[in-house]
């Protein structure tokens, strides 16, 4: 059964993203996506994080195939690049024109959906933890510690 601890953190800076979550105990980081609305930067690509960036035109995969329209893709996995690496991973998320009035496959219940599109659109981001046969207490502990906010984990 897939099972994700989401939470939002307050900011859209590379280094103040990395100093929160680089750190997190009992976290793999190639579970970890980092969902923003900024624009992709040689920092965002730099990054240990695996940022995805809402709102790409167009992105292909091979996990995916073909996605048109304001949609992106999670889980290219750490330090690979969205829709040219390929990690197996099953996170995916659509955004519409709102950048997010639809949530993909993770399993987020209809109202609570607005808590993450206000947040994206308040310039902070979204942060998804793949927690499939693992923990999510300890990873909702981890986020916790972090300063992530509205950390709740679903099935």
């Amino acid at each position: 059964m897939a099972c994700f601890v989401t939470g939002i953190v307050p900011t859209e800076n590379v280094s103040e993203l990395e100093s929160m979550l680089g750190s997190m105990p009992g976290i793999d980081r190639s579970k970890l996506s980092v969902i923003t609305t900024a624009e992709p930067t040689r920092e965002h690509a730099d990054s240990f994080l695996n940022f995805i960036h809402a709102g790409a035109p167009e992105i292909e995969s091979a996990t995916m195939g073909r996605i048109g329209g304001d949609a992106i893709m999670t889980g290219s996995g750490g330090t690979g690049v969205p829709g040219l690496t390929n990690s197996g991973s099953s996170v995916n998320i659509l955004f519409n024109d709102r950048v997010t009035q639809h949530i993909g496959s993770l399993p987020i219940p209809d109202d609570e959906v607005e808590n993450y599109s206000e947040a994206l659109e308040d310039n902070r981001c979204v942060i998804a933890y793949d927690c499939s046969g693992g923990d999510a207490s300890a990873a909702e502990a981890a986020f916790h510690s972090a300063g992530a906010r509205k950390v709740k984990t679903f099935t």
